[in-house]
């Protein structure tokens, strides 16, 4: 006798949870693992807010402020930094639970395959590797992959808590807003309207202890990031190197905003041209996007395939496109990746999962080659760098020729 499909779905759910819960326990504990960890900064953040310390005033803190959130709880868990450990890891293996069981939604929603979505995020998991359970880029994610879907669902509300969330965890999934808009304005601009301000409700409601005992402070937050220069990793960092390797200027490696950065005739130039360079893109993008969806006679902005394609093409042309350029950042596309539309599918999972090994072959194996810039690791990560850029092309040519989803959502209940 069959199984009915929806038991399949469920296995599938249940094994790939188990399966995720292995990977992030075990192998990333173990055999497959990275010696640097960003959680001795979030332990330090952490004991300086618990001890009244009030962050941007009292202390320079490069993140938005519900990060503290996920920094602060485990302390309180666990005051010992072992504990912090744990505490905080099993927090970043709930948040991945969380996103498997998004993605699940989605395909039960949409009649996808529950068995391909969820079985190519776990290759992407595993393909990024254990810096996911080292830094809390999977929280910010986990927010931006819930808004992509309850948009496409219609609740767009949710939706805009969900990405305002985002926001005030990491800035970038402010990038995603556009998107919304482009795929909603023309549909309803009154359900617009009360997203927007559930949008900026959710935001104020984060923001307003700052706002209310030390209304200058998160002036250091902006001051921070646009101060930064032209990060190692990035595709600039490789562009500076190949202009010294003709001559052009040396290029100077330098800690400094907590990250290896470069420093020199070359790379101060192309520091002042990055925010240029990064504003065409996201311009770019954007216009493709909305001519993609003028194109489409069906809804767009209810196709979850089409949203999430045209994020992850959106997330990946930025960090192209940026001077800062850390590994955790692929982690922000990993949650979009399984739900990337024909055609091309295929070759975007292979390109994204080549990436992440790249990566982590990069940082930790080489990265130390990387700061003593020997030939083979600058060709390493400009190779990396390279395949980032084919992957947003690939991703933009893909979303030009995207078919509509497989399967028509079920239909809506009657909301507000």
């Amino acid at each position: 006798m069959n199984r009915p499909r929806w038991a399949n779905d469920k296995l599938a759910l249940v094994l790939f949870a188990l399966a995720h819960v292995g990977i992030f326990a075990g192998l990333f504990r173990s055999v497959y693992n990275i010696p640097y960890s960003g959680t001795g900064l979030f332990y330090d953040y952490a004991g300086k807010v618990l001890s009244g310390l009030l962050p941007y005033r009292d202390f320079v803190l490069e993140y938005p402020p519900f990060a503290l959130v996920f920094f602060t709880l485990p302390r309180i868990l666990g005051e010992s930094f072992r504990w912090y450990y744990v505490w905080f890891q099993t927090q970043v293996v709930v948040f991945d639970l969380l996103t498997l069981g998004t993605l699940y939604v989605a395909a039960r929603w949409w009649s996808l395959s529950v068995w391909r979505l969820l079985g190519v995020y776990t290759v992407v998991v595993l393909a990024v590797g254990p810096i996911t359970l080292h830094q809390y880029d999977i929280f910010p994610a986990t927010f931006s992959v819930l808004a992509i879907v309850w948009f496409a669902r219609g609740r767009d509300v949710g939706a805009w808590v969900f990405l305002a969330l985002g926001l005030m965890t990491k800035v970038y999934p402010i990038l995603l807003a556009p998107v919304f808009i482009i795929l909603d304005w023309r549909a309803n601009r009154r359900r617009f309207a009360r997203a927007a301000i559930a949008f900026a409700s959710t935001c104020i409601v984060v923001l307003l202890p700052w706002l209310v005992t030390a209304p200058t402070s998160l002036r250091v937050l902006v001051n921070y990031h646009t101060k930064r220069g032209i990060h190692l990793d990035s595709t600039y960092g490789t562009l500076a190197f190949i202009a010294q390797g003709l001559g052009l200027g040396l290029v100077d490696v330098r800690m400094s905003f907590a990250s290896w950065n470069l420093a020199g005739r070359v790379p101060d130039a192309l520091a002042t041209v990055s925010t240029f360079v990064l504003a065409v893109t996201l311009i770019v993008v954007y216009a493709i996007i909305a001519r993609r969806a003028k194109d489409r006679e069906m809804d767009v902005g209810r196709d979850v395939e089409f949203v999430a394609h045209s994020s992850a093409l959106l997330l990946v042309a930025s960090m192209a496109a940026s001077k800062v350029l850390s590994p955790q950042y692929l982690i922000w596309v990993m949650v979009m990746i399984p739900l990337v539309t024909r055609p091309y599918r295929l070759a975007v999972w292979i390109l994204f999962t080549g990436i992440g090994v790249l990566t982590y072959y990069m940082y930790p194996h080489h990265y130390d080659e990387l700061l003593a810039t020997r030939t083979a690791a600058l060709v390493g990560m400009g190779l990396r760098n390279a395949l980032l850029i084919v992957l947003a092309v690939v991703l933009a040519i893909a979303l030009r020729r995207a078919r509509a989803t497989e399967g028509a959502p079920h239909p809506l209940p009657a909301m507000a």
